[in-house]
Parts: structure tokens; C-alpha cells; sequence
């Protein structure tokens, strides 16, 4: 397993690529990162913080789904089909194009919400899971103020995972992943990557 795989606009889930899922409750992540999501969150409510897990693991159908009635949405909001695609695709990545699909992704939020929260980093627990993920091997994929270099707007409440040591590198130098990837290695062709600087 590829834990750096650069997925976005550009860089899409290869079509072979199956990862193998396992539960963190109700809720499925690639296994590393659900043993790994399973142990952050047992740290953070032995600190007194409960923290839900509100996604993980999407299907292809499932991600295309959410992005359809999203473009739908913004249409009834009086926006042309463009217009809904451009804004859908500011908060909502494509199918094909989804860390979700990639098992490796993960929505918080706090424990009374059903929905993903535009205050959610402002909260204890987003401020916990900011400050102790990448012990974990998660970072905060799309941070604010670097909307230019993830193609996506601030999200406090979606963390990715990546493995040790690369989050906590990444989280010390305040660095997302396609920085880390530029800086550190070479993204080369596929998902192969070696040191830069070997």
C-alpha cells in the first residue's frame, strides 16, 4: 500500500487499486489507518475529548453520487450547470479523484453532529485531533490558506492518512502532502516515489 499516493484533480485512484477496509465502529478505513484511527481516538477520550469518525470508505458509485446531487443542489440555487460544478468541486472532489475511495480518508466531527461542521477546527476536538494526528500517521489534508496548492477549501474536519514518520514531518514543517511529495520525493510516473535528496 502506497500511503503517500497523491490523489486529487489531476492525480486520479488507479482503477486497479482495492484497498483492504477494516471497522472503526460503524464506519470503514484502509486497515492501517483504521488500527491507527482506533488508537487516536482511544488517546483523545483518554483526554476527556470524544471525537466521532463521520466518513470514511466511499465506492466510486457512492462518490458519484454525492457529487451529482451537490451540481444538483447548486442548480436550484440558480446557478448555471458550470457554475455548479466549479463550486461542487471547491468542497467535493470528482469520482475517481476521492481520497474517501482511497479508504485512506477520514471526516470527524463533534459527537452530537450528523454532518461535517465549518467550525469544526475552532472546537476541542479539532483542535485535539489537529495538534496529535500525525503521531498517528493522519494530517490535516486540506489546511487553511494553502486552498492554492490542494485545489480544496479549508477543511478542518478531513484527515488523511499517511503513515509515520511522513505526518509528523509534514505537520512539523506545516507542509500538505503535495509539498511534502514536491520537497521530499520524486512523484515520477505512477505511484512510485523515491527520495529526493538520497
Amino acid at each position: 500500500m502506497d500511503y503517500l499516493l497523491l490523489i486529487d484533480r489531476t492525480h486520479a485512484i488507479p482503477t486497479d487499486f482495492t484497498p483492504e477496509l477494516d471497522n472503526v465502529g460503524s464506519i470503514q478505513l484502509e486497515k492501517n489507518a483504521a488500527r491507527a484511527c482506533r488508537s487516536m481516538l482511544k488517546a483523545a477520550e483518554n483526554s476527556g475529548i470524544l471525537i466521532k469518525l463521520l466518513s470514511g470508505y466511499r465506492s466510486r458509485e457512492y462518490q458519484r453520487e454525492l457529487f451529482r446531487r451537490s451540481v444538483c443542489e447548486n442548480i436550484a440555487l440558480g446557478m448555471t450547470a458550470a457554475e455548479a460544478n466549479a463550486v461542487t468541486a471547491r468542497y467535493l472532489a470528482a469520482p475517481g479523484h476521492s481520497e474517501h475511495e482511497s479508504g485512506l480518508a477520514a471526516d470527524f466531527c463533534t459527537p452530537s453532529a450528523d454532518d461535517t461542521e465549518d467550525d469544526f477546527g475552532s472546537t476541542h476536538e479539532g483542535k485535539w485531533l489537529a495538534a496529535n494526528s500525525p503521531r498517528y500517521g493522519f494530517i490535516l489534508r486540506y489546511p487553511r490558506m494553502k486552498e492554492h496548492i490542494t485545489g480544496i477549501a479549508y477543511e478542518p474536519w478531513h484527515f488523511r492518512y499517511t503513515g509515520l514518520p511522513h505526518s509528523l514531518i509534514m505537520a512539523q514543517n506545516g507542509i500538505t502532502l503535495e509539498e511534502y511529495l514536491y520537497y521530499y520525493f520524486d512523484i515520477g510516473c505512477g505511484t512510485t516515489y523515491s527520495p529526493r535528496f538520497a
